[in-house]
C-alpha cells in the first residue's frame, strides 16, 4: 500500500461539494478562496477527501450486510460464490490508499499556530468506525504494517481484536482533539461543524464496540451517546442530477425513465405488511370506498411501510390483492378477492411450483410474491430480470427522497365510468423528493435497540421494553417527517397518531407477553417468537437503509429466527466472515486468501441462526 497524496481527487472532491444541498453544505460559512493558505487549502482539502471516502465505505456496508440480514434482497444461491472477492475492494482502499494517508498528512500540517484538531479529531473517528467495521466483516486485517511500503512492502495483517484496541484508541484521541475545536475553515458534511455531536458520535461508537463483545452493562450504562434524533448521524443527499449528481443512489437506480432497478426484501415486506389472515377478515375498505363508520378498521399493520416501499402495481402474479369494484350506476360495491393470476413473463416463479423445503413453512405464501401488489424477491433468488421494471416495488420517500405510496391497499373501481382509486402510477424522474434522501449511519433509534438487547442479555426485560418502545417511536417519528419531501402524499394514507400509538402498543405488548427462550419447530421455525426474536425484527425494521450492524446482531445473537430461508436449499455455510479483497491479495503474497467464509471476526462465538 503507497501513501497516496491525492492533490487531483480532493480537487474533484472540493469542487463537487460545492453543489450539495443547503442541508448539506453551507455556502457562507465557507472561507473565500484567496484568502486561504496553502496549508489550509490542502488540509480542507484533504478532509473532504476523507469524509468522502469514508461515506463511501458505510455504503458499501449498508448494502452488503443489509442483504445478509435479508433487510435488503440477497441475489446468490450460493454464499461463497455470489461474495467474490472484489466486495470489499471499496472499503479496504478506501482506509488504506485514501483515509489513513490523508490523514497522515492533515497531522503534518498541524501545529500551535495552525489548529488543524477539528480536521484530525472527526477524521479519527471515521477511520475507527471503518476500522472495527473492516474487522467484523474480514476479520485479522492489515493496520501496524499498513502505509509503511519502505519497511513493509507486503504488511502482515494484525489479530481483530488488536485492531479494535487501536480503534478504540483513536476514539479516545479522537474526543480529546475535539473537546472545545472549531471547525474553521472545514466544510463539515455531517454534523456542521458540531464538535460536540462528533463527541456524541465517538462515544455512540464506543458503546457499539462494547455491544459486539459483549460488555453488555457498559453498554446499558452509556450516557452522552446518540438518543435525540436531533443528533443522528447520516449523510444528506441533494436533488441535483448532473454535474454533479447529489442525489441518493436508491433513488438514481429506482426513478428512471425506464423504471425501477432495485427489488425489495420479501421477508421485510411481509414483516411490515402483516399476516395475509388479516386481511380476508378485515373490510376496513368499505370505509374508504364509502365513508360508512360501520366497516373494521384495516389491520394494524407498519405506519413505515408507505415511507419506505413504493407499489407500482396493485397486484403481484400468484398471490392475491382485494378490489372493491361495481358496474356503473348500480351503486353496488362487493368484495371481489382478485388476483390469483400467474404471468411467467414477468415473474417467472408464479407459474411454478413451491420449493419443497419452503412447503408447510411460513416462508411458503410469500417464497415467489407478496399480497397487495408488493413485489419484491425472495433471499437467493438469481434468476435473470424480467420486463417487470414498471411493476416491482420501488424504494419510496424514506431514505431514499423517493416517492409516498399514495396506492390503497384495497382500491376500488367502478366498471366502464373510469371512477376509482387504483393505483396512482410509475416511478419517473423527479418523482416524490426527487432523491433528497439520507445514508443513515448512527440514528437515535439504533441506539435504543442496542440497549434494549443488552438490557434482554442482563435479564432486566422491563428496562429492555422501554427501549424497545423508545426505538420503535423514535423510528417511526424520524419516517415520518420524510413524507413531507413529497408534496403529493395522500394525507388520507398517513397513519394517524392513533394508529402509531396502538402499533406499538401492540408490539410492545407481544414482546412483554413472549418469552425469553422458544423452541424451534421441525421445519426450523420458532414454535413462538421469543423476546429476540420481536427485538430483533423490529430492529432490522428501523435499520432499513443504515444495515451496516445487521450483520453483527445476526451472528451476534442468532436472531431473528423468523429470517427467510434461501431459495436454495443448500446455500452452503452462512458466511462469517468474507474473502479478502482481490486488490490486495493480488499485490500482497503476506496474505493468503481464504477458501471458505468460515473464518470468525474474535468476538464471533459461532452463534447459528436457523435461517441460515
Amino acid at each position: 500500500m503507497k501513501k497516496i497524496y491525492k492533490f487531483l481527487l480532493a480537487t474533484i472532491v472540493i469542487s463537487s461539494t460545492m453543489f450539495y444541498s443547503c442541508e448539506t453544505l453551507e455556502l457562507e460559512d465557507l472561507a473565500s478562496p484567496n484568502g486561504l493558505s496553502p496549508d489550509q487549502a490542502d488540509a480542507d482539502l484533504l478532509l473532504n477527501s476523507i469524509q468522502l471516502a469514508y461515506r463511501s465505505s458505510i455504503i458499501n456496508f449498508n448494502n452488503n450486510n443489509a442483504e445478509l440480514a435479508r433487510i435488503d434482497y440477497f441475489f446468490g444461491r450460493n454464499y461463497f460464490e455470489a461474495l467474490g472477492d472484489g466486495v470489499l475492494n471499496g472499503p479496504w482502499g478506501n482506509l488504506y490508499s485514501g483515509m489513513i494517508p490523508d490523514i497522515t498528512n492533515i497531522e503534518s500540517l498541524h501545529s500551535a499556530d495552525f489548529d488543524l484538531s477539528f480536521h484530525i479529531g472527526i477524521s479519527k473517528v471515521m477511520q475507527a468506525h471503518v476500522m472495527m467495521l473492516l474487522v467484523d466483516n474480514l476479520g485479522d486485517i492489515v493496520y501496524s504494517e499498513s502505509n509503511n511500503p519502505n519497511e513493509y512492502p507486503a504488511p502482515a495483517v494484525d489479530d481483530g481484536q488488536e485492531v479494535y484496541n487501536a480503534a478504540l484508541t483513536l476514539l479516545g484521541e479522537a474526543k480529546n482533539l475535539l473537546n472545545g475545536a472549531s471547525s474553521g475553515t472545514a466544510t463539515d458534511l455531517y454534523y456542521g461543524g458540531d464538535a460536540d455531536k462528533w463527541i456524541l458520535l465517538a462515544n455512540t461508537l464506543k458503546m457499539r464496540a462494547d455491544l459486539t463483545v459483549g460488555n453488555y452493562s457498559a453498554v446499558a450504562s452509556a450516557t452522552n451517546v446518540i438518543e435525540d434524533t436531533a443528533d443522528d448521524f447520516e449523510f444528506k443527499y441533494g436533488t441535483n442530477v448532473l454535474q454533479p449528481d447529489t442525489r441518493h443512489p436508491d433513488y438514481e437506480d429506482d426513478y428512471r425513465s425506464d423504471g425501477a432497478n432495485i427489488y425489495q426484501s420479501n421477508w421485510l415486506m411481509k414483516l411490515m405488511t402483516g399476516d395475509s389472515d388479516e386481511w380476508y377478515d378485515q373490510w376496513g375498505v368499505w370505509e374508504i370506498a364509502t365513508d360508512s363508520t360501520d366497516a373494521d378498521p384495516l389491520p394494524v399493520t407498519d405506519p413505515r411501510r408507505r415511507y419506505y416501499f413504493y407499489r407500482q402495481s396493485w397486484n403481484t402474479p400468484g398471490n392475491f390483492s382485494m378490489l372493491y369494484h361495481s358496474a356503473a350506476g348500480t351503486g353496488a360495491w362487493p368484495e371481489f378477492f382478485g388476483a390469483d393470476s400467474t404471468n411467467g413473463e414477468t415473474l417467472q416463479c408464479s407459474i411454478q411450483d413451491t420449493p419443497l423445503h419452503y412447503q408447510f413453512t411460513p416462508d411458503e405464501p410469500i417464497w415467489c410474491s407478496l399480497p397487495l401488489g408488493y413485489w419484491g424477491r425472495p433471499h437467493g433468488n438469481d434468476e435473470g430480470i424480467p420486463p417487470d421494471n414498471f411493476s416491482r416495488t420501488a424504494v419510496g420517500v424514506y431514505p431514499a427522497g423517493g416517492s409516498f405510496d399514495n396506492q390503497y391497499d384495497i382500491p376500488f373501481y367502478q366498471g366502464g365510468s373510469g371512477v376509482g382509486n387504483l393505483p396512482h402510477g410509475a416511478v419517473g424522474l423527479g418523482n416524490g423528493g426527487g432523491g433528497a434522501g439520507i445514508e443513515p449511519i448512527y440514528l437515535a433509534s439504533y441506539v435504543h435497540f442496542m440497549k434494549a438487547e443488552a438490557e434482554l442479555k442482563l435479564g432486566n426485560t422491563g428496562a429492555a421494553a422501554t427501549h424497545l418502545e423508545a426505538g420503535m417511536t423514535t423510528s417511526i417519528d424520524k419516517v415520518m417527517s420524510f413524507g413531507s419531501l413529497d408534496s403529493d402524499a395522500d394525507s388520507d394514507l398517513i397513519p394517524t397518531a392513533e394508529e402509531v400509538t396502538d402499533f406499538i402498543a401492540d408490539i410492545v405488548d407481544q414482546f412483554n407477553d413472549a418469552p425469553m427462550t422458544s423452541g424451534l419447530q421441525g421445519n426450523g421455525f420458532p414454535v413462538e417468537k421469543d423476546k429476540m426474536d420481536i427485538l430483533g425484527e423490529q430492529y432490522f425494521v428501523a435499520l432499513y437503509g443504515g444495515s451496516a450492524d445487521a450483520y453483527n446482531f445476526v451472528r451476534r445473537t442468532g436472531y431473528p429466527r423468523t429470517l427467510q430461508r434461501s431459495i436454495e436449499p443448500d446455500p452452503g455455510l452462512f458466511p462469517r466472515t468474507f474473502q479478502y479483497p482481490s486488490d490486495e491479495i493480488s499485490t500482497n503474497p503476506t496474505i493468503l486468501q481464504r477458501t471458505d467464509l468460515n473464518t470468525k471476526s474474535f468476538w464471533d462465538q459461532g452463534v447459528t441462526n436457523p435461517a441460515n
